[in-house]
């Protein structure tokens, strides 16, 4: 499969229609992505990989109530496991590129930081072989699958049509702006519940925020632009701010691990299962 040109969207495309052209969009990214990380280590290679399935779980949250459960539920579940698969071996990346090196560029005799970077590479490398376990299983198992439910299209379209008049009726333009509204609501929700700095809190705050950020990218064009284009600024600015406050937090917890230091209350915890 070959990166594919994003989708061209109407206001009244159906939008399990328009599910199908984001998602064979984002397929080929993480098809293209799978390879790459198959046959080469490097880090960039995993951003990539993750950023193509965040884009297809925002797609999905957007646009998934057009969907029959069954599909919904299975997309869901296939897309949270490949998302699990890349979080822990992404933050040791993280933690050796922008913590580690610049204290060992700093003190580059100092034993303690030389054994911190052993012990972080050793558990980077554990963590991406059982990544890579997982990676070669969805390519040959789920991937097919998602591909053949995008190449039967039309199938689900008259499912969701037959289930009710809404389905027949609705359209891309009135439902994406929903979804939207939807996003933002809990979003503000959430901003409230992080005020106080719990890093659970923070972390589902940022969660919600990139879905929001990747929601509006794909459904742009059927988005007032105006609109779009200032919740986006914001959502970025935001985003900025809170990817340094949770990698900080992230940092510090796995330090404590190389060190074999105890956890304290604010340490960030691994990602709950569903978040990346």
């Amino acid at each position: 499969m070959t990166d594919a040109q994003p989708p061209t969207l109407r206001r009244k495309t159906q939008p399990v229609v328009a599910f199908a052209a984001l998602t064979q969009a984002s397929l080929a990214r993480i098809d293209t992505s799978l390879q790459d990380l198959l046959h080469r280590d490097e880090a960039e290679d995993l951003h990539q990989l993750r950023v193509a399935v965040r884009h297809a779980r925002a797609v999905l949250w957007a646009l998934g109530p057009a969907l029959p459960r069954l599909e919904r539920e299975r997309w869901k579940r296939d897309l949270r496991t490949l998302a699990r698969a890349t979080s822990e071996v992404r933050d040791w990346d993280v933690f050796l590129a922008e913590t580690v090196a610049p204290a060992r560029k700093k003190a580059p005799d100092d034993p303690v930081l030389a054994a911190m970077a052993d012990t972080a590479a050793t558990r980077r490398n554990t963590a991406r072989a059982a990544m890579l376990a997982t990676l070669v299983s969805y390519r040959d198992g789920q991937l097919p699958v998602a591909q053949r439910d995008l190449a039967h299209l039309a199938h689900l379209a008259e499912k969701v049509a037959a289930r009710s008049k809404a389905g027949r009726r609705d359209r891309l333009g009135p439902f994406a702006r929903r979804r939207v509204r939807r996003g933002r609501k809990r979003l503000r929700a959430l901003k409230r519940a992080a005020r106080g700095g719990d890093p659970g809190a923070v972390h589902e705050q940022r969660i919600a925020g990139k879905r929001l950020r990747y929601t509006i990218e794909a459904l742009a064009p059927v988005l007032p632009p105006r609109y779009a284009r200032r919740l986006h600024r914001k959502l970025v600015r935001q985003q900025t701010r809170l990817g340094d406050f949770v990698d900080a937090m992230v940092a510090r917890r796995l330090m404590r691990e190389c060190l074999d230091v105890p956890e304290l209350p604010d340490d960030v915890p691994p990602p709950p299962p569903g978040t990346s």
